[in-house]
């Protein structure tokens, strides 16, 4: 009977295909299957801040870029902050606040899975008479149910000394629906050289020794 003698080498590339792909096809086929119900996004206000200062579109689709705004009135909000906390009870605070609140702000907004053009906290440079207004671009690389977090990087007077803080000013949770043709452009490459590596180690392993 004749004997095979398989290098690792040529085995290697096989397995490690294999280790890629049968989980993304495992997950595929579930996704398929049991479907995800898609929703709108919801934005839920940590800070006493109406919902309709965060514009963001109705679909949110994966690799496409989209626009969102907040335009925060920040003198308001600091008044109305201070309002509330200077009602509380001793030792009780806000998100760690206890003290005034400044009215000069930063926002942020951060989530995994998305790709943002400019991270990180932003200074109030657009001013409308509205307040202030923040614009992000956002990328989704990621599809499925996903969460993105709004901050305020904001100044507080806690006994004569002034301190920065960070609060959670909304959590907007979205869903990012698929987009295959996006994503075939992106790794359809790979896919493709991944396929030649294994076509051309089985037919090396296939080729009779002389």
């Amino acid at each position: 009977m004749r004997k095979f003698a398989i290098s690792f080498n040529l085995l290697f590339p096989i397995l490690l295909a294999a280790l890629l792909f049968i989980p993304y096809t495992l997950n595929f086929l579930a996704h398929a299957m049991v479907g995800e119900k898609q929703f709108p996004p919801i934005i839920m206000m940590k800070l006493p801040v109406e919902s309709t200062a965060v514009t963001l579109p109705a679909e949110v689709v994966q690799f496409t870029p989209f626009d969102i705004t907040l335009q925060l009135d920040s003198d308001a909000l600091a008044k109305r902050i201070n309002d509330i906390i200077a009602k509380f009870p001793q030792g009780v605070a806000m998100q760690g606040i206890s003290d005034k609140v400044l009215s000069h702000m930063q926002a942020e907004i951060a989530g995994n899975g998305f790709h943002i053009d400019n991270p990180g906290p932003q200074a109030q440079l657009i001013s409308t008479q509205g307040g202030t207004l923040w614009s992000w671009k956002i990328t989704p690389l990621s599809p499925s149910r996903q969460t993105l977090a709004l901050r305020l990087h904001i100044t507080a007077i806690d006994h004569g000394q002034e301190s920065q803080q960070i609060v959670d000013l909304a959590e907007i949770q979205t869903f990012v629906q698929k987009n295959p043709t996006e994503w075939i452009k992106r790794y359809g490459i790979w896919l493709l050289a991944a396929g030649l590596l294994i076509v051309v180690s089985w037919r090396r392993i296939r080729q009779p020794k002389n």
